[in-house]
């Protein structure tokens, strides 16, 4: 059974809300009352957030907690660089079929990375 939305997916949300409102992991922190190294930890899925934390950055964030659980993309969001890369490189694969056997291949490892 695939799992809904993981502690990762609610942190890649985090930092593109956070970039995207020109917010630092320092000043996010700041407002939440953590360390920005407890953002970072968020922001990688490596720590869970409970209720309390995430309606408090959905508050610095100006957005609805429930944003966090949307699959929509964010307008406006910045790739890293290894994510641009990857893109560019996607985009460059002409044939259907090769797209859906890279795409395959990343779901598949990670699948195996949880």
């Amino acid at each position: 059974m695939e799992p809904g939305i993981t502690s990762r997916d609610i942190g890649l949300k985090i930092k593109a809300l956070r970039q995207k409102a020109g917010l630092s992991q320092e000043k996010l922190a700041e407002m939440v009352g953590v360390t920005f190294q407890q953002v970072q930890k968020y922001e990688n899925g490596q720590t869970t957030l409970n209720v309390t934390k995430l309606q408090l950055i959905a508050q610095a964030l100006k957005v609805s907690v429930i944003e966090f659980f949307t699959a929509a993309p964010i307008q406006g969001a910045r790739l890293t660089v290894e994510e641009d890369r990857l893109l560019q490189a996607f985009r460059k694969v002409k044939s259907g079929e090769l797209r859906e056997c890279i795409l395959t291949l990343v779901d598949n490892t990670n699948r195996r990375a949880r």
